[in-house]
């Protein structure tokens, strides 16, 4: 409880910082913080994602210890479901329907808005007595199937999974040994839906259902397709742990398996572990989310900086016409009009300097920069906005992997920026800005994080 306590406590301070050194920086550009406060919302949650015959309903009715989710070798629920405790003893609303729940601003699900009705019919909250759901949440999902489009479930399903597992604190993906990693939607979401959302020590690989392999042959077989498709889908040639498990009340195994058992419960006790997650992954979506923020100022800064250097070298060819006009301008127009009867230098030379005499130089720079001012307008401004959104990529300096990372999330806000409020960034002082940012992270984030783990 004590931990709860100092966790919650932490939260708060972040949700402090975030609003008062943070929200004045992001309105500057038209831009909202929520993104950074949804994670800081209501309490952990534990996503569980896999095929539709991996085990994901029997596991979690085998960590409440109570029949709460639908089980079956075939497809049984096509609903992402939030299981909580109830919020009060006499709380007679156990099931809140999906629209309910993303209009619900209290919890972090309003992302899911943009997905409209035909993901709210495919989404529910259900209230479970369970002493296991006090600190924690879980999410229960559709299986992922093959050869499956968003038009044949009504809605993105791989984009909702995105958007679930970038504010979940632990994520379970879950196989079966007859279909290791091969169906379709769990490849894009291994190749690209988690990593573009969540860090790979919230992910858990769990190889389930493994009591159902004939023969030890058989389950070397099916791990090691898995392994193998994992090293394909992810990329890498370290493998990470992939858990091995079976469904204690429909196995054919004896307790003397003891290595299975022992990973049984150590996944059974991991997920309890969500609460202690958490704060990691607050601070790590705080810092990614507000270095994203920082990229897209020091794209900014240096469209900025790059238009500035050109309007100098107009400033200076301003300068050398606006002299060159003030002293010769009306000399060249006495030549071919004879007006003005006596130019300036000669009469600055005769030592008769009238007023009437500077009219025409005046007039003269005044044509200089009015010709300059229409030149910039016209030509170097659009031409300077038309060449960053080609050269896009320039803006910034990609010098690491985790900086290419975060420039490919925001890549698009830069341009849609610039777009449509290329003059407004023109004028702003981003580098200021860009101070503040880096004194919230290396100052106000750092600070609090080495506080709390010292604790």
């Amino acid at each position: 409880m004590q931990q709860n306590n100092s966790t919650d406590a932490t939260i708060k301070k972040l949700e402090k910082l975030l609003r008062s050194r943070m929200r004045p920086l992001y309105e500057r550009y038209n831009q909202s913080i929520d993104g950074l406060l949804i994670p800081l919302k209501w309490k952990p949650l534990v996503l569980i994602i896999g095929n539709y015959s991996s085990g994901k309903s029997t596991f979690i009715n085998e960590v409440l210890g109570m029949d709460v989710q639908r089980t079956g070798q075939a497809p049984t629920d096509d609903c992402f479901t939030i299981l909580t405790i109830p919020e009060a003893e006499n709380d007679e609303k156990k099931k809140i329907p999906g629209s309910t729940v993303v209009n619900d601003e209290r919890l972090p699900f309003t992302p899911l808005k943009p997905f409209g009705e035909s993901l709210f019919s495919h989404l529910r909250l259900k209230k479970v007595n369970s002493p296991v759901l006090e600190h924690f949440a879980i999410i229960d999902t559709p299986g992922m199937l093959d050869s499956v489009t968003e038009k044949d479930r009504g809605y993105n399903y791989l984009k909702v999974v995105g958007e679930l597992a970038r504010i979940s604190d632990m994520i379970i993906l879950m196989f079966d040994p007859h279909k290791a990693g091969t169906i379709k939607e769990t490849y894009k979401a291994i190749r690209s839906t988690l990593p573009d959302t969540a860090g790979e020590d919230r992910i858990f690989y769990v190889l389930n259902r493994i009591d159902e392999c004939d023969n030890v042959a058989d389950l070397v077989k099916s791990y090691g397709t898995l392994c193998w498709n994992l090293s394909q889908m992810t990329g890498r040639k370290d493998i990470p742990r992939v858990f091995l498990t079976y469904s204690e009340s429909e196995s054919r195994f004896s307790n003397e398996n003891n290595s299975w058992v022992n990973e049984q419960e150590e996944l059974k006790q991991a997920v309890h572990t969500a609460p202690q997650m958490r704060l990691s992954h607050i601070f790590e979506e705080i810092d990614r989310g507000v270095r994203e923020f920082s990229l897209q100022v020091e794209a900014f800064e240096t469209f900025r900086n790059r238009f500035n250097t050109k309007l100098k070298g107009i400033f200076r060819v301003g300068v050398l016409g606006s002299f060159l006009a003030f002293f010769f301008g009306d000399i060249i127009l006495n030549m071919f009009s004879g007006i003005p009867e006596t130019p300036l230098a000669l009469a600055a030379f005769s030592g008769s300097v009238q007023l009437e005499n500077l009219y025409f130089p005046l007039a003269g720079i005044t044509c200089v920069f009015i010709i300059l001012f229409l030149y910039v307008q016209q030509f170097l401004y659009p031409r300077h906005v038309k060449k960053s959104l080609a050269e896009l990529d320039t803006l910034v300096e990609l010098d690491t992997t985790h900086r290419n990372d975060l420039w490919g999330r925001v890549r698009d806000s830069v341009r849609e920026s610039i777009t449509e409020q290329a003059k407004s960034l023109l004028m702003r002082n981003h580098s200021r800005i860009l101070k503040k940012i880096n004194k919230f992270l290396e100052k106000d984030i750092r600070r609090l994080f080495e506080k709390t783990h010292k604790h």
